[in-house]
Order: C-alpha cells, then structure tokens, then sequence
C-alpha cells in the first residue's frame, strides 16, 4: 500500500505541475498576440488536450511502474493486457468516465482513485480557462 501512495502522491504532483505550466504559457502568452479570438481558443484547446493526454500517460506509467512492482494488477474483459490497454484505461479513468471493461486490482485501485480525482480537479481548471477563452477576452487580462 506505501507503494501505491508514493506513486499516486508523485504523479499527483507531476500531473499538477505540468498543467500549470502549460496553462500559464498560455495565460501570458494568448492575451499579448494579436490572434483572433477563434484561433486563440483553437491554440488554447490543443495545447490543455495535450496536456491532459500526457497527464494520463503519467499515470499510465505510474500503473505499469506499480503492476511490475507486485501492487496490483488489471482485469479486462478479453485477451492479454497491452501498454496501450493501461494508457487506455488511464485516459477513461482520468476523466472520471470509469467504463470497467478494464479495471485496477489489488493497490493499483487506490492509485485510480487519486487519478479520478486528480484528472477532475485537473480538467475543471481547463474548463474555467477556456470560458476565458471563449468570453470577451476582458476576464483575463485582454482590453
């Protein structure tokens, strides 16, 4: 179980850490160019889906890490687990979707719990941003 915590306490910081460095790039950089609004949304959505796919796979990393570690495993409905199987059920995970056709046992469990929460704290912030985004421009910092 300590293992699982490290895990899930390193990658929540990672994961954070990440995020709010491409969000304030962003913040300082969109409101100085002289972009349309459209293009800036369209900039400001590729770069937070970005980020958001990478903060996935670090926690993809962090279950492969702590399923060679012995702190769990994962079941799915059919044939053997692939990488891209863990990044998969990553992603449904970190969005809080949790579809179960691929599913954490043993301590890996409470690393998904982290990452729910952690993937929706996370996509909350870039759903405030692209408000901003999306609204007059005035609410962060444009004129």
């Amino acid at each position: 179980m300590l293992g699982s915590i490290f895990i899930a306490t390193i990658l929540f910081g990672l994961s954070g850490a990440l995020h709010y460095i491409v969000m304030a790039k962003l913040l300082s950089a969109l409101p100085k160019s002289h972009l349309p609004r459209g293009v800036k949304l369209i900039i400001g959505l590729y770069a937070i889906g970005i980020a958001h796919l990478t903060e996935a796979g670090l926690y993809a990393c962090g279950f492969f890490i702590g399923r060679g570690y012995g702190l769990g495993g994962f079941e799915q409905d059919s044939g053997p687990l692939s990488l891209m199987d863990i990044y998969y059920f990553s992603l449904v995970n970190f969005t809080s979707l949790g579809l179960g056709d691929v599913y954490p046992t043993g301590h890996l469990r409470f690393l998904a719990g982290v990452e729910s929460l952690n993937g929706f704290l996370l996509i909350s912030c870039s759903a405030v941003f692209i408000y901003l985004l999306m609204s007059s421009g005035r609410a962060y910092g444009e004129e």
